[in-house]
């Protein structure tokens, strides 16, 4: 999926200078004007070869914000101090809102392409902050790359620690849900299907009777949301509002664990589904919500509900009146139009 968006000329001229310039660490880029642009660049903080590399880590913090995606070009310089190889790094935070996730996940081949994919040796996709700052995540992934890793009989997740082999369990159990959906994923809008049993990965759970009792009496206007109880592994009803005004759907919404949720958007015929995760929320919540989306999906579809659209956010108030009503009511100059539109006069 390509976003349609470009690279400007003040980037191809700030990356020409970034690339000819040894004493560049970093040229950051961000999406403005639906176009890609560059920011000030980011200078090294030693001149000693390698090294200087993982000395310069710490600036790029100040270039980081939460919840806010960007391109990070580095040049990392070889053991010959006349030689230096490039990155492209893009960091997408795990809370960032989904929109933006979508922007920058499906602009960043085109960053690459369009400033010349042979002059990068790297392009690495990075969710967490440490991720990018982090020395040790860094010296790992050199390990892999000159043959260190598992070509010499270990994997880098033989490197991590139970905390990081779980942060990893769960961004695939997030993206196997992804690949599962058939059609446009969350957050982009559009109707979707059902997948079949055997793509992505979903886990099946038993489900209280009080819940799907909750399910089958939703009518517009109400709100059904659904949370797994951890010790237990089963579905259970947190909470049945029989109305709700779409700007307070977020006061409904745990703001510390993941939920499902269940919104139908009144005086209309659509069904959203909410999938909320914030980062503060622990691990395990974390994989087991990501994998058993699906399933959640599907128990709805199997109480006779139609779901039309679907949302994703980290935290309860990227679910605002607005989202919701785009979701619903999407402008007509964006999207794929429903059925046959007269055109416009010529200047109208």
């Amino acid at each position: 999926m390509q976003s349609g968006i470009s690279v400007t000329p003040e980037l191809h001229d700030a990356f020409h200078s970034f690339a000819s310039d040894s004493s560049i660490f970093c040229l950051p880029v961000t999406i403005t004007a639906e176009s890609l642009t560059p920011l000030p660049t980011i200078p090294f903080s030693s001149s000693h070869g390698p090294e200087a590399f993982y000395a310069s880590l710490p600036k790029l913090s100040s270039t980081l914000q939460p919840k806010v995606p960007i391109y990070l070009l580095l040049r990392k310089p070889q053991d010959n101090a006349s030689e230096s190889s490039l990155v492209a790094l893009t960091y997408i935070p795990s809370n960032a809102p989904v929109r933006a996730k979508t922007i920058f996940a499906s602009t960043r081949s085109t960053l690459v392409r369009e400033l010349g994919s042979e002059k990068f040796a790297e392009t690495i996709f990075a969710t967490d902050e440490d991720e990018v700052v982090g020395e040790a995540v860094w010296r790992e992934r050199e390990a892999e790359g000159n043959g260190n890793g598992a070509s010499a009989g270990f994997r880098r997740e033989d490197l991590m620690d139970e905390k990081e082999r779980e942060l990893q369990a769960v961004r695939r159990a997030e993206e196997e849900a992804r690949i599962g959906t058939p059609q446009r994923d969350i957050g982009i809008g559009g109707t979707f299907g059902r997948g079949n049993a055997t793509s992505g990965m979903s886990i099946s759970m038993p489900v209280e009777e009080k819940a799907r009792a909750a399910l089958r009496e939703l009518r517009q206007g109400s709100l059904v949301q659904l949370a797994i109880d951890i010790p237990r592994e089963t579905f259970t009803l947190e909470t049945l509002q029989p109305e709700v005004d779409a700007g307070s759907v977020s006061s409904h919404i745990s703001p510390s664990s993941p939920r499902y949720t269940f919104y139908h958007y009144p005086g209309s015929e659509a069904l959203i589904f909410i999938y909320t995760c914030p980062s503060n929320s622990s691990i395990k919540e974390r994989m087991l919500y990501a994998s058993s989306r699906r399933h959640a999906i599907d128990i709805a579809e199997n109480e006779g509900l139609k779901i039309h659209k679907k949302i994703e956010a980290g935290v309860p108030e990227d679910i605002t009146r607005e989202r919701l009503h785009e979701e619903v009511y999407p402008p007509q100059d964006q999207g794929p139009k429903r059925g046959f539109a007269k055109p416009r006069r010529p200047g109208r």
